[in-house]
């Protein structure tokens, strides 16, 4: 049997690996995790400070009662301070300017335990003892409320500086500013539509030509504000100057209330920030009153010449009555077949208004004779003879009897003078000869 000898060796056996395990666990335990007084060790060793002075953003940390008890080299570079200038000597709460620019609420709103982020705000900075110069300066500071170990609360505040953000904006909307006052102001018709045809953009002489307001016609289609012809025109120019690399020039009729219009216009593709297309503009100048004075000056000047054909035509055709019922037609110059058309209309006109008996063709001032000269000789007389006019023929060149000759002319009933003189010896003695037979 064993003895109880035996046993408490055995015991004691059991107890001493029992330990050495434990002593083995623990070994393993500590070289996974560090005691906590190690761990608060390593936190107490990071330099905090330097860290804070680090951060390039601008930082500053204030007590509960407002006193400013810290700010990073980031902060005092920014306003060109040293710490020992603010620390313990600025409060925003006692600060009337921090108050009037929400500097002050935020700060309390931190302290009840809200994260606030202030829009950028303005801060004037007056030369002094802290700062060499006045300026302004815009920032959009956020504040967080925090406890040290004592359970003593602190505001922290992150302020960065916009200003340069906000000049940009604001330069952005003066230029806007600027391009409205030009665009709404201009004395042309400016506007744009988006893709589908709503309008974006309307100046004020394109309200005034529709009889609308801006209000009315922004976001209306060319459908909701034109007949559907026009309207189908105009997307239809729409589209070809979203598709096309250059603008596009158009003349457009419109109807409006006090008649049509005639519009000049110009029109392009508009783009977004990436380049897509996402519209059409347009600038269409009113040539109303131009076109219809083009127009006038078109009629003016075929009335004057219709004037001046008519005075070169009694110029160049005159008719001469030189005795009761005796009118000579001299020709001068070249006698082409269209003066030639109109001398006979000319004479046949004269010889019924004066009721002429007897009609001298002189042909002296004809230079040449080809076929267009006594074509029209012929028309004439025959169209005299019609009228029951005598046709005396003076001053025939060689040249012209030759042509009359070898074209076979017709001259029966003809009377033909060498001179002009001969032949109104002749008309002349013919009138009286015709008055002592009436007597």
């Amino acid at each position: 049997m064993e003895t109880y000898q035996q046993r408490s060796e055995g015991i004691e056996a059991e107890n001493a690996r029992l330990r050495a395990r434990v002593e083995e666990l623990e070994r393993r335990l500590r070289a996974v995790e560090p005691p906590r007084d190690a761990q608060r060790e390593l936190a107490d060793s990071v330099p905090y400070r330097a860290l804070f002075d680090a951060v390039t953003v601008p930082l500053v940390v204030h007590r509960a009662d407002g006193l400013l008890v810290a700010i990073n080299r980031a902060d005092c570079a920014r306003w060109g301070i040293t710490p020992d200038q603010v620390i313990g000597n600025y409060n925003p709460l006692e600060d009337p300017q921090a108050a009037t620019t929400g500097h002050a609420e935020a700060f309390l709103r931190a302290l009840a335990g809200e994260v606030v982020t202030l829009p950028a705000v303005s801060y004037d900075i007056e030369p002094g003892a802290l700062y060499a110069e006045k300026r302004k300066v815009w920032t959009e500071p956020s504040y967080a409320s925090f406890e040290d170990a004592s359970g003593n609360r602190f505001v922290v505040v992150v302020s960065l500086d916009v200003t340069a953000r906000v000049e940009s904006e604001a330069q952005r909307r003066r230029g806007a500013a600027l391009l409205e006052a030009f665009v709404q102001n201009a004395p042309m018709l400016m506007y744009a539509r988006d893709t589908d045809g709503r309008h974006t953009l309307v100046n004020a002489p394109v309200a005034a030509h529709l009889g609308m307001t801006r209000e009315e016609m922004m976001g209306k289609s060319q459908h909701e504000l034109f007949p559907a012809p026009v309207a189908d025109r105009f997307m239809a120019q729409d589209r070809a100057a979203m598709a096309s690399s250059e603008p596009i020039n158009a003349e457009d009729e419109l109807e409006l209330a006090d008649g049509t219009h005639v519009y000049m216009t110009t029109k392009f593709a508009l783009r977004d920030e990436e380049g897509r297309i996402s519209g059409c503009g347009g600038i269409s100048i009113d040539i109303t009153e131009r076109v219809r004075s083009e127009e006038r000056t078109r009629q003016l000047q075929q009335k004057m010449l219709l004037v001046q054909q008519e005075t070169i035509r009694a110029i160049s055709t005159p008719l001469l009555p030189i005795a009761d019922g005796v009118l000579v037609a001299p020709l001068v110059g070249e006698l082409t077949r269209e003066r030639g058309a109109q001398f006979t209309e000319t004479l046949l006109e004269g010889i019924s208004r004066q009721q002429a008996r007897i009609t001298i063709l002189d042909v002296t001032g004809v230079p040449q004779a080809g076929p267009e000269v006594t074509d029209a000789l012929i028309r004439a007389a025959r169209s005299a003879r019609l009228l029951g006019a005598e046709v005396v023929l003076t001053g025939i060149r060689p040249s012209v009897a030759q042509a009359l000759v070898e074209l076979g002319a017709d001259l029966g009933g003809i009377v033909t003078r060498s001179t002009l003189e001969r032949g109104v010896t002749y008309a002349l003695s013919m009138r009286r000869g015709a008055r002592v037979a009436e007597s």
